[in-house]
């Protein structure tokens, strides 16, 4: 991030893969968080609403400001229901996934047909980033993907454009 964060922002430091989901096990009776985001349109800003298994619901308005590798610097607010009510029509592309805590990291799963499964880790600094071994479920390396990113892949409603 050429060594400056933005004021208010910090380093999001992760990598991804795609999943071999039968090689993850069973998520039967693991409880999962579903997401809902909203990429606004031409801008770096998403909406979120989480639900997790208790029905406890958190909503957040992201900024990614863009970086470099497996680093990029974000800036999240935390937001009540109605204001997340008066965000919620800015126009842009919606995407929804179930999120399951498994192995350090979290697994996407995206619905829609193909059931698009991501595993993705955070780390505190980029020497454990690329230190880290995944497990044996995550497969390819899509961390420097664009097309899996989280507004291409609501772009292309949880199916990769290639």
């Amino acid at each position: 991030m050429n060594g400056s964060t933005p004021k208010y922002a910090h380093a999001e430091i992760e990598r991804r893969w795609l999943v071999d989901l039968p090689a993850a096990g069973s998520l039967d009776g693991l409880p999962c968080c579903v997401i809902d985001d909203l990429y606004v349109a031409d801008t770096r800003l998403r909406l979120r609403r989480m639900e997790d298994a208790a029905s406890t619901v958190v909503f957040k308005f992201c900024k990614k400001y863009g970086g470099e590798d497996i680093s990029e610097a974000i800036a999240n607010l935390y937001l009540t229901e109605a204001q997340y009510r008066t965000l919620s029509g800015l126009p842009g592309q919606r995407v929804r996934k179930r999120r399951y805590a498994i192995a350090g990291g979290a697994l996407d799963i995206y619905g829609g047909v193909s059931s698009l499964a991501i595993f993705e880790i955070e780390f505190a600094t980029v020497a454990e980033a690329v230190s880290y071994r995944p497990p044996a479920f995550a497969r390819v390396e899509v961390t420097r993907d664009p097309a899996y990113s989280g507004a291409a892949l609501a772009v292309s409603r949880g199916v990769p454009a290639r």
